[in-house]
């Protein structure tokens, strides 16, 4: 019965998600998009992206000036090495959109579009790949999209990459040479990052969710709603399942070292040893289904828990700390110096900021 509780709750995290094209989220209803570039944070959560100060959890910015009904905003956001940051829309219009923090309407208090991108055919889940001076996008219409990012203008042209393939709502990964994507059709894709072509597709008999995660030792490694963890060769695709979890495994496997850290919706916390081929130590198990991925940092890892807590585990794990934050986590938190920063839904609050060893030091909650 539990598993099938389980089951039906992933169910209705893909449904919330969904319900986003339909009528626009709001705050609670879908999980935001989280990331930073070490000195803000970026908050993307139904109708506006959000700029937080670090220090004090202070708006600095959000966009657009105005709520835009178009415009619905959950996927990760993606900041280029020349500090835009760059946004897709989950609303009826399709946008990719990139912001110029260093360029802000003084009397909006927004930033200025540096450039947008009309041509996809559905929405943004995913949060896209920059890699050098390209950037590779996934929409949920089943297309890769190659966007040169030194090219000048307002709008923005793309290659498009058919990949045949289902929703895809992870980040695509590399390692220089191929773009790896995976999709919730049951497919990872490797893409030749030079020419575009698709070099090879495997089906791994569930929807993948999480993207995929390279060691280092060069092996590619994906978890799937087929309850596994997978080794993939990344040049040939070929593969194999080295470890069965007990349930769906949702986010993206987390690298630290020889060690890949990931969890299941059941609650499961698993420890893989890369180099021995091997768990190090049997799972463990928080208070609550998990979806969001391990964070590691270097004093322990953080897992954060459908139910609203924050678990520290050292590495031979052992539990250090908890920390109750209430309402749901979903998104995966981010480590900023001292600081985690975590976006929970179901709260006042839209932000939470944690010191190492779980103490809140700010909350943020927009102003209206």
């Amino acid at each position: 019965m539990k598993k099938k509780l389980i089951i039906v709750t992933t169910i209705l995290l893909g449904a919330f998600l969904l319900s986003a094209c339909a009528g626009g989220p709001v705050h609670g209803s879908t999980w935001p998009g989280l990331a930073t570039d070490g000195s803000l944070i970026y908050l993307a959560d139904g109708p506006f992206v959000y700029a937080v100060n670090l220090e004090d959890g202070r708006e600095v910015w959000r966009y657009p000036a105005e709520r835009d009904n178009d415009l619905v905003f959950y996927s990760t956001p993606a900041v280029t090495p020349d500090g835009l940051v760059i946004v897709g829309s989950a609303g009826t219009d399709h946008s990719l959109i990139a912001l110029n923090p260093n360029d802000i309407n003084t009397e909006t208090n927004a930033p200025l579009e540096a450039w947008r991108f009309t041509g996809a055919g559905d929405y943004w889940m995913a949060a896209p790949l920059v890699l050098e001076d390209k950037l590779f996008a996934v929409n949920d219409d089943g297309n890769l999209y190659i966007l040169d990012l030194q090219g000048g203008g307002s709008s923005k042209e793309a290659t498009v990459v058919e990949l045949e393939g289902g929703s895809l709502w992870s980040q695509p990964t590399t390692d220089g040479e191929r773009v790896y994507i995976t999709s919730l059709d049951h497919n990872v894709i490797a893409v030749d990052a030079n020419s575009h072509e698709v070099v090879w597709r495997e089906d791994l008999g569930g929807a993948v969710p999480g993207s995929a995660v390279l060691s280092e030792d060069g092996s590619l490694y994906v978890g799937s709603l087929a309850s596994q963890l997978e080794k993939f060769d990344p040049a040939t695709g070929n593969h194999q399942s080295v470890v069965d979890a007990e349930n769906w495994v949702w986010g993206t496997p987390s690298l630290d070292g020889d060690t890949l850290y990931f969890s299941d919706v059941d609650g499961n916390f698993y420890s893989f040893n890369t180099s021995t081929g091997s768990q190090n130590w049997n799972p463990i198990k928080p208070n609550g289904p998990v979806t969001a991925s391990p964070l590691v940092r270097e004093e322990h890892i953080l897992l954060a828990t459908e139910s609203g807590s924050i678990y520290a585990i050292d590495r031979e794990g052992k539990e250090l700390w908890s920390q109750e934050i209430g309402g749901k986590i979903y998104t995966t938190p981010v480590a900023v110096g001292d600081l985690t920063i975590v976006a929970p839904l179901e709260t006042e609050f839209y932000l939470v900021a944690l010191d190492l060893n779980g103490r809140q030091v700010w909350t943020f909650t927009p102003e209206n």
